[in-house]
Order: C-alpha cells, then structure tokens, then sequence
C-alpha cells in the first residue's frame, strides 16, 4: 500500500492526497444509483477526474488547464446527475491554491456561478436542505484556496523574519566581537609591549645595577596595575546582563505562561547587593534565564520559586518548581537542557550548576557563584 501510493503521488506529499480522495464516496454512492448508461458515463467522468487529480502532482506546467478540465467534469457530473458532486471539488482545492491569483479567482468565480445556475434549477425537485448540504463544497472551492495561499504566504514570510533574525543576531555578536579585539588590541597592546621591554632590561640590570633594576621593578608593576585597570573598565563598558532585569523579563514570561513565580524580596536591587563582580552578576543572570526557561517549557509547573542565599564563600541562587519532575534524579544528561551551557558559562567564574528531581516532585536548579569579598 505504501509503495503504491509512493508511486501514484510524490513522496514529499505524504497521504494527504489519498486522504482526499474520500470525497469521492459521496458521488460514487449517487452513480451507483443510476441506469447502466448513465453509470457507465458517471463512471467515466469520474475515471477522468481522478486521472487529473493525479497528474495535478507531477505536471506543474499543465495544472491551469486540469484544474479547468476537473472543473468542469464537477459542473457536469452536479448537473447531470445530482448537486451533491460537488463534493469533489475539495479535491483540487488544495492544488487551486498553489496557482496564480488569476487562476484561482478564474476557477472560483466559474465554480460559483455553475454551482448557482444548478442550484437554481433543481431547486423545487430538492429544496432547502439542498442548499445547506451543498454550502462545504461551495467554500471548499470558492473560500478555501485563498485561506491556503495566505497561511502559505504568512508562514513563508515568518521564516524569512527568523532567518532575518537569526541573521541579524550573528551580525551582531560579530560586530561585537570585532569591538572587543579592536579594544583589546589599541588599549592593552601597547601596555603589554612596554611591560615586555622593561622586562627585558630589569633582567639586564639585576646585576650590574640592582637599584635601577628595582625601580624598573616598580614601573612593571605599576604599569601592569594601570593594564589591569584597563582591562577592569573595558568589561565595565561591555553590554552586562543584570539580574534585575532578568527577574522583570521572567515575572512577565511566567504571567504569560500561567505560572505564579515567586521572586527574592528586593528583588530589583539585588544587583547592588549581591558580593559579586560584574562578570559574575552577568553569568548568573543568563544562567537564571536558562533555568527559568526550562521551567516554562518543559516543566508543566503552576508554581516556581526563585531564592538567593548569601553565604560565607559563595552565593547560591535556586530555581524550583512544581511540575513533572525529571523522572529520576540528576537524569539530565550533560548536554540537555541548557545544562551543559550553565555548567560551562559558570566555570568561567569557578561556579557550579546543581540539579535535583524526581518523578512528579518537581525540579531544583542551584547556580553558585563564589563570592568577592570587599575590603572596607
């Protein structure tokens, strides 16, 4: 059956075009009916439509004038034997929407006025339930092909504005990385080179000349504090991520997914007071974003619970919801999930990720941070 249909339609269609050849049952039922001649006939036509319907999936060039040719086979059949071959009409409305404007609005239109002339002749033999019976063809053919080639179109057009998107994206982080070698190379070049030479002759008077070489001494560092320094306002001036307004974007991403969320109590200062450096605040906020997004897509939660513990050495940050859980505990394999991306962001800053779950008890994500400690 499946070779079959691979050979009566192309592959890529899958079985929506047999599928469609159940409105035939309709008309066959009504040709069965009648006397051998016009059965013979009734058959005949509907032989030829089929044959159409088929060849509408191979030959794309000649698919204007089948869709005439079947058009008017339904006109015919709806004429001769009964309105309700209507009905085959759904069967090219599908193909009628691939068209050009002018085809579909030429066939639609003849359609439309056939079907009404039909319509308006055997109107006392069939009466009211006549009309309503025959008004799903009426759209099939006149409605449906439009509504197809517009969800065609705004598909189409929605994966040309990811695609624009994502390009713009990588554009972006490019453009940015460019900045950041350009910083990099006029800011700390420089620095480095003098550090570099001053090495050179320290190492050439520590012996001939031990005062000079102590004061070069204190130049390298002083010129090695100042490229610190530097290097400390140029991650400075770097677009960071804040935790605060990660908490504000996850408070409406969690109202638009029905999910009552729990948030640390101030929680839009917790930048200020969190004991971590710039760097740090803006690995945790995007590691936070990641965990919460998989508690929106994944967890099936009502429920999630954001707290922020400040400890002697480090600064724990968990995210815990309500749902489905995991299955079994620490099931989540290194690269699902986002993990492996928290795991690596964090040991950037020597933090860690930590998960617990189990089956229907929800799921605990804990990111930790070791904290900077401030002289006074």
């Amino acid at each position: 059956m499946i070779r079959a249909a691979k050979k009566l339609f192309p592959a890529s269609e899958g079985w929506f075009p047999l599928l469609l050849l159940v409105n035939l049952l309709i008309p066959l039922y009504f040709v069965l009916q009648e006397p051998p001649v016009k059965l013979a006939l009734g058959l005949l036509l509907l032989g030829a439509f089929v044959v159409l319907y088929r060849q509408l999936y191979w030959t794309a060039s000649a698919a204007p004038a089948m869709l005439i040719a079947q058009t008017a086979i339904t006109l015919t059949l709806s004429a001769a034997y009964h309105p309700m071959f209507a009905y085959i009409g759904f069967l090219f409305a599908y193909p009628l929407s691939e068209q050009k404007t002018r085809v579909i609005v030429t066939i639609s239109v003849s359609f439309l006025a056939g079907m009404a002339a039909i319509l308006v002749m055997q109107y006392q033999m069939l009466g009211q339930t006549l009309l309503a019976a025959i008004l799903p063809p009426l759209f099939g053919v006149c409605v449906m092909p439009f509504l197809i080639r517009v969800s065609a179109q705004y598909k189409q057009m929605a994966n040309r504005l990811q695609a624009a998107t994502a390009q713009i994206e990588r554009m972006a982080q490019q453009e940015e990385r460019q900045r950041i070698a350009r910083e990099l190379h006029d800011t700390l070049g420089h620095t480095l080179t003098l550090i570099s030479l001053k090495s050179e002759v320290t190492e050439k008077l520590v012996h001939r000349a031990p005062d000079k070489a102590a004061e070069e001494a204190r130049d390298i560092r002083m010129t090695a504090r100042a490229a610190l320094k530097q290097m400390r306002d140029l991650v400075t001036e770097m677009k960071a991520v804040r935790l605060a307004d990660e908490f504000a974007h996850a408070l409406e991403l969690c109202e638009a997914a029905g999910i009552v969320l729990t948030l640390p109590e101030h929680a839009a200062e917790s930048d200020a007071e969190l004991p971590l450096t710039a760097l740090q605040q803006s690995i945790l906020a995007t590691c936070f974003r990641e965990a919460l997004t998989n508690v929106v897509r994944h967890s099936r939660a009502a429920r999630c619970d954001v707290t922020i513990d400040v400890e002697d050495g480090l600064v724990r940050l968990n995210v815990s919801d309500n749902g489905t859980g995991i299955g079994k505990p620490n099931a989540i394999p290194a690269g699902g999930n986002g993990l492996a991306g928290m795991r690596e962001r964090l040991a950037l800053v020597d933090g860690s990720v930590e998960l617990s779950s189990g089956p229907a008890s929800g799921t605990i994500v804990s990111l930790t941070v070791p904290r900077v400690i401030r002289n006074s």
